[in-house]
This record gives C-alpha cells, sequence and structure tokens, in this order.
C-alpha cells in the first residue's frame, strides 16, 4: 500500500489571512497544497531499519538518489504511473551526494571520493570514472567542466571533467569547519562549512580558488540553495538563515526563522523554503520577503528528513527510514483560472 502523510488538522480560519494580509499571502496559499507522499522505497541490499536517502537530483522523468552504503538508486517518477526503483549500483564509499548533468551523474562517495557515472540509459548506470579525494566527499557541485566537491574537513577540491572517464583535480582549498555542501552561483562557490558558517569562494580562476567573504553568525551550517540574490541556509542547530549575497564580498544577514528539528538540507520553489528537518519532517516556510520568514506548515514524515529538491510542481525529500518521499506542491484541481487557490471564505 502506497503511504498517505496528511498534514496536520486545521480550522478553516487557520486557512484564511485576515482580509488586511490576503495581498501578502496569496503567493504561498496558490501552492501551500502539498499533499501527497507517494513513494516509500528500500534500497537494495540494506537491512530493515536501514533504509537510507542522503540526497536527491532529479531530471525528466527520473529521480536519483544518494542512498549512503545502499549506494546510487535511480527511479522512475513520472507522472503518468506510480513511481518505481528501475536501478540501483553499488558506488566504491557512501554515496552521500548527487549532481546529474547530461548524460552523468556525479556522486560524492565519501571515502571513495568523487565517482562519475555514465546514466545515458538510466536503468543500466555504470561506473565510467573516479577520482580520490583527500577528505570525505560529502556533496558535488558541476559548474562548466569542473566539479566543486565538498570535503569534509579536506575543504572544496575543485576537479576538471572535461574528460569525464578521467576527471582529475585542479586545485583545493581550506575551509573553517568542515565543508558540508556547495552550491555554484555566478563566479563563486557557497560553501555550508559547518561550525565555519557560509564560506564564499571566488573560483572565477578556478585553479586559483579564494575566500572573499565568511558569515560565522551561523552556528552549523549543513546545506544551502542560493537562488538570485540571496543564499538560504540550513543551520542543523538554529533553523534558516537567509543572507543577502548581492555583493558576495560584503553578504550580511537579512532573516532568521528558527525550526523545530534539525535543518539539514534546503531548497527554494516558488516563495516557499522546503526544509527537510531531520525528526520533525518537512518544513514549509514563506520567503517571499527573505526579511521576515514564516513557517506555513510541517508534514511528519515516517523517519528523518535529510535532503530536499524542487523541480517544475514537485518536491523530492530523501531520509533516514523512508528512502525518497514525492510530494504534489500544487494541487491544481484547486486552482481558478487565474491560477490563484479557491479557499472557502464561508
Amino acid at each position: 500500500m502506497i503511504p498517505m502523510i496528511a498534514p496536520r488538522e486545521r480550522s478553516t480560519e487557520d486557512l484564511i489571512p485576515k482580509r488586511g494580509c490576503m495581498k501578502r499571502y496569496v503567493t504561498w496559499l496558490c501552492i501551500i497544497a502539498v499533499i501527497f507522499l507517494i513513494l516509500k522505497w528500500v534500497p537494495a541490499g540494506a537491512g530493515a531499519g536501514k533504509v537510507s536517502g542522503l540526497d536527491v537530483y532529479v531530471v525528466g522523468s527520473h529521480a536519483y538518489v544518494a542512498g549512503g552504503a545502499g549506494g546510487l538508486h535511480v527511479l522512475d517518477v513520472r507522472r503518468d504511473a506510480p513511481p518505481k526503483r528501475i536501478a540501483a549500483l553499488d558506488t566504491r564509499g557512501e554515496a552521500r551526494g548527487i549532481y546529474v548533468l547530461s548524460s552523468h551523474a556525479y556522486v560524492a562517495d565519501g571515502s571513495a571520493g568523487l565517482q562519475v557515472i555514465d546514466v545515458r540509459d538510466p536503468a543500466s548506470p555504470g561506473i565510467i570514472g573516479s577520482v580520490e579525494t583527500p577528505g570525505d566527499a560529502r556533496h558535488v557541485y558541476i559548474f562548466g567542466d569542473y566539479a566543486c566537491v565538498a570535503d569534509g574537513p579536506a575543504g572544496l577540491q575543485i576537479i576538471t571533467i572535461q574528460d569525464p572517464a578521467r576527471p582529475r583535480p585542479v586545485a583545493s582549498i581550506g575551509v573553517p569547519g568542515e565543508a558540508q555542501r556547495v552550491h555554484v552561483a555566478g563566479d563563486h562557490a557557497y560553501v555550508a562549512a559547518g561550525i565555519g558558517g557560509l564560506q564564499i569562494i571566488d573560483i572565477r580562476k578556478p585553479a586559483q580558488p579564494r575566500i572573499v567573504a565568511t558569515v560565522s553568525a551561523i552556528r552549523d551550517a549543513r546545506s544551502l540553495h542560493v537562488l538570485s540574490d540571496y543564499a538560504y541556509v540550513a543551520d542543523i542547530s538554529h533553523g534558516v538563515y537567509a543572507i543577502d549575497i548581492s555583493n558576495p564580498a560584503r553578504p550580511h544577514v537579512t532573516g532568521y526563522i528558527n525550526t523545530p528539528g534539525e535543518a539539514h538540507g534546503i531548497y527554494k520553489l516558488y516563495d516557499l523554503l522546503f526544509v527537510a528537518d531531520g525528526s520533525s519532517g518537512l518544513q514549509l516556510i514563506n520567503a517571499r520577503d527573505p526579511r521576515s520568514l514564516g513557517v506555513v506548515d510541517a508534514y511528519v514524515l515516517p523517519g528523518e528528513t535529510r535532503n530536499v529538491f524542487g523541480l517544475a510542481s514537485r518536491v523530492y525529500i530523501t531520509g533516514m527510514g523512508f528512502g525518497l518521499g514525492v510530494f504534489d506542491v500544487i494541487d491544481r484541481a484547486r486552482l481558478n483560472p487565474e491560477g490563484h487557490l479557491l479557499v472557502q471564505t464561508d
């Protein structure tokens, strides 16, 4: 049976903002109908109680899940059929982070470094290249002909992937704390560095990276998502920060909100932040105004959430104990012709 996770019960009054606030909240009301958890899967080779989903990246109708010791898993998540796993690949280490581009999946594989996997046929993935890193590869982000690897205590590694079958390191830069996750935007790599906060690194010359700014107000940065002029950082101990990076050399905190659990992962979609909040499931935060963040809903999942990815009108969330969950963000059946969510007002 496919499990269904229902939101907490709320009264009609809870769902309807006061008239004076209607304009402010109309955007998130349009997209607040996160309705169904429609998939639960167990990675091949994982014993009972060891189901893992540490990271996910979605391209088209396929979701690629980093399953820790369970390796890489590929799922068919097309809309016209029940989601199902179509392939699994045992990587050499512990698959912790993933990025997919064109016909290749790049896996941050813990002590085994970076693995390059051919996914031209998603049902038959195969490793075609790899490179060891000096630390513990936890996440990877691709830009141009390069891969940025968040390498734990070894900081940020920059690897050329011009020939995906023969990746090789070109530069390394240490960061305070441990590099947990990386996001590249423009000429800069933004690194969630644990107790080192947010590190902003100039990579215009990939062979000569340099730190240009640090946001130390963040106590334990585990993940981040960069969009437009803001970096949204998940702090496992203290919740979510919105950082103005319009000038990457002079970042500053503009908004903050504590979350009830442990903020492991974050993704911005529409005007909402979706936060993988560990034992507190999925938190939805209104981020229409980054200076005034507010939780608008929460969903409990059958395990501890770890990371989240958004694409079109869907959100994909990974965790310990359930692998991958797929949520529909917009309940199109409740939209009027102008695209607004219909709310009963009497």
